[in-house]
């Protein structure tokens, strides 16, 4: 049996976390928080702004996508690639994914320049990095499998040597399984059914 791979899985966050950190009496506040899409993030962005309208900057970065590759980042009004970017590399250097981190600053009257905007933004997201919880998540495909009565023994076997969840059972004629399987295991999964002739492999899996 194929042994869980890189492909399988990737990590997020379970619940958002919080950090703060200040420098030179400007205050940066760091909210970490799982995502699932950009508009959900836009949605908790917005809500952050309300809870922070008198805070002067609100940065942020985004990442989503089981390989990361979807990455943004806003300096919102600060120099540019003093604030969005060295959240967004925070964010990168955790292997995180699915995953937003909005800093919030309220200015202290003293200037930090380039190399302290840098550090405190990018420190502020550390922060709450590290007072997060991972979270692993499984990357599964969905199977849709059919036998008779007399042979589903066939894929009850199946579930068993693969681990697979069973998201539902409807019994008519034939039995139908929607099953979720581990990616890394679908293409063994799919060649036992084809020498399991008993066993019909439908065409939307």
């Amino acid at each position: 049996m194929t042994a869980m791979t890189a492909v399988d899985y990737f990590f997020t966050i379970n619940q958002p976390a919080l950090a703060e950190l200040k420098d030179k009496e400007s205050k940066f506040r760091a909210y970490l928080f799982p995502v699932k899409s950009e508009e959900s993030f836009r949605g908790q962005l917005n809500f952050i702004k309300e809870q922070e309208f008198k805070a002067r900057h609100h940065c942020w970065a985004l990442i989503l996508g089981e390989g990361a590759d979807f990455q943004r980042s806003n300096d919102d009004g600060e120099p540019r690639n003093t604030a969005g970017a060295p959240i967004l590399r925070a964010l990168v250097s955790s292997g995180l994914t699915n995953i937003a981190c909005v800093v919030v600053r309220y200015f202290g009257g003293s200037k930090l320049g380039v190399s302290g905007l840098i550090a405190a933004y990018g420190g502020s997201a550390e922060l709450a990095i590290e007072n997060s919880q991972k979270l692993k998540e499984v990357i599964s495909q969905e199977l849709t499998l059919s036998a008779t009565y007399e042979h589903i023994a066939l894929i009850e076997r199946m579930i068993k040597i693969y681990g697979a969840d069973v998201v539902a059972r409807e019994q008519q004629e034939r039995v139908t399984y929607t099953l979720l399987i581990r990616r890394s295991m679908v293409g063994e999964a799919t060649d036992y059914v084809k020498k399991n002739h008993h066993i019909t492999i439908h065409a939307d899996s």
